[in-house]
Order: structure tokens, then C-alpha cells, then sequence
């Protein structure tokens, strides 16, 4: 069965190109405009989400604080962070935590598919530690 990814962008292209390099790949791409709206998105998932690819820099609620709340109700949610700012205090400081990644636009399709397979793959490998 595919990952399921929610995957925001304020930037329509940006999503809709995000969009379809994940679901060419494989996984299950559900899409959101904004911080609001992914929420809501994520809530309602059934099954839930395994990860979160988002935008850092978004009008009313950024990356970080949307990570943050969908991280409060779903323990080890994966974030990967796309942006074309550098890291500011806030993002750093989510950098450390567990299960997190950040990517700098521009990027290539490889570099996407690259660091949502390493993200997906910690709790795989982590299970298998755990279990030898």
C-alpha cells in the first residue's frame, strides 16, 4: 500500500507540479492551499497521513506551525519542508526534531523523491532495530 502524503503549497504550480512527480511515484497525494486547509485535510484522513510535505513560508499559518499541530495529533508524522528562503530560528529549531527534513527550492524531481524516501524509510528502519 502507498504512503499517504498531504502535500501544501500556497503557490498553485509549485502544488500541482509537487503533486504529480509524488503520485507518478507511487504514493497517495492528497493537496492543500494553505495552512487551514490542510488541517482540516488532515483531520479528516482515513486512514491517516504519513507524512507532511509542505511549504515553510505560507500566508496565515506557516509550515512549522501547521507540522506542529498535525504532529500534536498524530505521533511520528513525518515533515518534509520545501522552501526557497533559508531557515529561520523557528524552522531550525523543528529541524531537530525527529522525523523532520527540509529541501531548498529550486530542487529536481530526484532531490523530492530522494528525501521523502529517507523520511519514509527511518520508521521502517527504526521497526527493524526494534525488532532484531
Amino acid at each position: 500500500m502507498a504512503a499517504r502524503i498531504l502535500l501544501v503549497d500556497d503557490d498553485t504550480s509549485i502544488r500541482n507540479s509537487l503533486y504529480t512527480i509524488l503520485e507518478r511515484d507511487g504514493y497517495e497525494v492528497l493537496a492543500a492551499g494553505n495552512g487551514e486547509e490542510a488541517l482540516k485535510a488532515f483531520r479528516q484522513a482515513k486512514p491517516p497521513i504519513e507524512m507532511l510535505v509542505t511549504d515553510y513560508n505560507m500566508p496565515g499559518m506557516s509550515g512549522v506551525e501547521l507540522a506542529r499541530e498535525c504532529s500534536r495529533l498524530q505521533d511520528g508524522l513525518k515533515v518534509l519542508y520545501v522552501s526557497g528562503s533559508a531557515a529561520d530560528g523557528a524552522l531550525a529549531k523543528d529541524l531537530k526534531s525527529p522525523n523532520r527534513a527540509f529541501l531548498s527550492k529550486p530542487f529536481r524531481r530526484h532531490d523530492l523523491l530522494r528525501s521523502t524516501r529517507e523520511l519514509l524509510l527511518t520508521e521502517l528502519h527504526e521497526m527493524q532495530l526494534l525488532h532484531s
